[in-house]
Formats: structure tokens, sequence, C-alpha cells
């Protein structure tokens, strides 16, 4: 019967605020504009580890009346008494009805840090619909033990609530914006009805399995000249020729005969050599600088993994990342500028995850050969590219997504450890979701 009167009382709540939204009051906010936002929202953050497998969950009591029946006297506040029953009740239902498999083993949660929050009352105009019940919220770890790192985990996830800010009259589930944070490298997720869980295959530790593949530097073989062989036969063609002049001079054959002896001597031992690949020299060859198609399947790869270095979580794993594809001066001015950009200010410094990078145009400049640091001669080329990146940060169990697009140039040298970014030039930038350009000086976001 409380369950009842608490839905009750919240659909009271949501048609009073549908009759204001029907009303055009002035200072009704937009579902975009509300931060937090009102209805029900989760926050979810998985973790994997060698330890466990964590779900840590930050849900507002009215996303807690989706899960559970857990009826209680005041529909916005959980009483000391009441309390103790919570745990019992948030266990069951999530063996029941979020199975979790771990290398396709069930594995049965332990509810941890069960906790509720104090809320600050002065959000409360934020949620005409909920009221308090929108504003606190509870916070709780489901641990998932494991005895080593899981090379397989699976996730379900089944409760979806009706997305109010959508379509007051009929909402459609609401989509609940997650993250996963397993292997050091933290992406964002997204459960909705058509796609209600995760499953997740560890990939391993290293950061060049994470990479895209960079094709090397084509090296010519240039042509293979058996230096001793021609040496030896011609040697052997000098030894006959002066046979037979001082031959013809004395009048005799004893310098011609000793010369031919002499001549088969170098030429036995010249066949030798020549098949025996004895003093063959390499001349010409080395490496060939690419064409316009392999120059664009080198930046390609190399453009794409600047951003899947950001993927990482620790700042040492982003360098270690981004130094596979970025020359060292250029490295720390390129991490700088990017990481600003991912940074949302008007999300309280958050960072936004990259989710695509779409190159749209790619055109290849001068392709040359030139003296690189270690003094040797090597094929580099510029690149003119135009690219849009997308970004999306969780925020209150919601996500933003943006997307930014840019125009560059690009160096690109092959350097000792292979081909690598060695600077950019921005040329225009703008946000696709306003109107307008945004102005470039020398600072840029990539």
């Amino acid at each position: 019967m409380r369950f009842c009167t608490c839905v009750l009382n919240f659909r009271l709540r949501l048609l009073l605020a549908w009759g204001i939204a029907l009303g055009g009051a002035s200072s009704t906010l937009t579902g975009e504009e509300l931060h937090p936002q009102d209805g029900p929202h989760v926050d979810i953050r998985i973790f994997i580890d060698a330890e466990a497998v964590v779900l840590q969950l930050e849900m507002n009591l009215v996303f807690l009346d989706y899960l559970v029946d857990f009826p209680r006297e005041e529909p916005a506040r959980i009483s000391s008494v009441e309390w103790p029953a919570l745990q019992p009740a948030l266990t069951e239902f999530f063996e029941q009805s979020h199975p979790v498999r771990i290398n396709d083993q069930r594995v049965l949660p332990e509810v941890q840090e069960l906790q509720i929050n104090d809320p600050d009352l002065a959000l409360l105009p934020l949620f005409p619909i909920s009221g308090e019940q929108g504003l606190r919220k509870v916070r709780f770890k489901l641990v998932y033990p494991v005895s080593s790192m899981p090379t397989k985990v699976e996730i379900a996830w089944t409760t979806f609530p009706p997305d109010i800010l959508t379509d007051l009259v009929n909402p459609p589930p609401l989509d609940l914006a997650a993250e996963l944070d397993a292997e050091g490298v933290r992406r964002p997720l997204l459960f909705t009805v058509d796609e209600p869980g995760l499953t997740w295959t560890a990939l391993g530790e290293s950061i060049d399995a994470r990479l895209l593949d960079v094709p090397v530097s084509v090296v010519e073989p240039g042509s293979q000249v058996p230096v001793l062989a021609i040496g030896l036969f011609v040697a052997g063609g000098v030894v006959v020729i002066l046979g037979i002049v001082i031959g013809r001079a004395r009048g005799s054959a004893i310098p011609i005969v000793a010369a031919a002896g002499i001549e088969g001597v170098l030429l036995i031992v010249g066949v030798a050599v020549l098949f025996g690949d004895v003093g063959t020299v390499a001349m010409g060859g080395g490496l060939r600088p690419p064409d316009q198609t392999e120059a664009e399947a080198i930046f390609r790869p190399l453009h794409s993994n600047v951003y899947r270095a950001f993927d990482y979580v620790e700042e040492s794993d982003i360098y270690d990342a981004l130094d596979r594809s970025v020359d060292g001066p250029f490295l720390e001015t390129l991490y700088r500028t990017i990481f600003r950009g991912l940074v949302m200010q008007e999300e309280g410094g958050a960072v936004a995850r990259v989710t695509e990078v779409r190159p749209i145009e790619i055109e290849v400049g001068d392709i040359v050969m030139q003296a690189g640091q270690d003094g040797l001669v090597r094929p580099a080329f510029t690149v003119a590219c135009r690219w849009q990146v997308d970004g999306v940060v969780s925020h209150w169990g919601h996500s933003h997504e943006r997307t930014n697009e840019y125009f560059a140039d690009w160096d690109v040298v092959d350097g000792p450890d292979g081909w690598q970014l060695t600077g950019a030039e921005i040329r225009e930038q703008d946000r696709l979701e306003e109107d307008g350009h945004v102005e470039v000086g020398d600072e840029f976001e990539i």
C-alpha cells in the first residue's frame, strides 16, 4: 500500500509539471538545461580487475522504486528503521534480475558500502516532477569476487524506467549512460532496451595491442654486385693480356702458357666466389618515399591512435600510448591541447571520452626525403586533414554528446621508431551543434 501511495504521489507531481509546461511558464527549463535532470536516474560505473568485478551504482529514490518494492513511510526519505531492509532487497533483486557471468560462470554479488546522501534542498526547483524523491540518492557497490583477472565478463541490465523528460505523455524507456574501467582503459557505455548489457573480453595489458597498426616504410633491396668475383675475372683477363704481350716481345710461348694457367685459377676462384655469394656488395636501394595512397594509409592509423591514447586513465599510460605515434618534442603540446579539448567546462571539468574519430577529407601534400635527427635521410610528407570527433561525458546518470570538426596541416616523418607525427597547425575549428565559426589562435584543441 505504501509503495502504491509513493507511485501515486509521483504521478500527481508528473501531472502538475505537465500542466505547468502546457501553460507556457517562462521559468520552465527544458530537459537539456536541467543539471541535474529530473525524473529517475542512475550513475553506473563498472570496474574490472584481478580482485573483483564491481558495479558502483548511485541512483535517486525514483529509480530505486523501479528496481525494488521498498515501501516506506515517506516516499522521499528512508528512515533508520527502514534502512536495514534495503540491502537484502537490493541483493535479491540483482541476483535474480541482473545476472553477471564471469568466464562463463554465474557469480552472485555482495552489496557493499550502502549509503544515502543528505541532498542540498536548494536544488529542489530543478525537480518539479519528482521533488525530493528525485534529489535524494542511495549509493552502493555490487562486488563480484574473482581469483584472477577475468578474460570475459557478461553483465545483463534489465531495468529501464520511463524517460519522462523526453515525453511526458508516452515516455520511452530511459537510456542509461555508464562507464567501464578495465585494463587501465576507461570508455563510455550506453545501456538501452535494444542493447541491455555488456560483454567484455580482455585484450591484455599491451598498449600496442590497443593501437592500430601503422605501415612501415618500403625498403628497396637495391642491386647485389659481386665485386670480388668481378675483380678476379678482371685480374685474370689482365694476366692473359700481359702474358701475350710479354710472350710476343720475347718470341716465347712460355709467358702465354703461364698467364693462361694463372687466369684459369683466377677464373675458378671467381666462379666459386660468385656462387658462394662472397664479396657481394649491395648498391642503391634503401628507404623509398611512399606514394600518395601509401602516405594516406600511414596517416590514418597514426591520427586515430592519437585519440585512442586518451582512452587510458593514468597520465603515464596516455603518454606511453602517444609516444608510439608522436615525436618527442611534439608530444607534450599534443597531450596538453587534446586533453584541454576533452574537458567539458560546462560539466564542471568532467573529461569527455572519445567515441569516434571520422576523417572527412585527407589530402597528402609534399613527399620528400630529408635528413633525420640521426643523420640518415628519411622520407617525410605533409597532410591536410579535416576530421570530426565525437565525445561523450556521463553526468548524473545521463550522457552529454558533442561533435567538433577540425581542419589542420600535419607533418609526418619516418624516424628511428617508425612513422610519427611531428607537428600540426590548426586551420579551422567548429562545434557542430553551435552556429558560427570558432576563431583559432595559437592554442588549439585537436
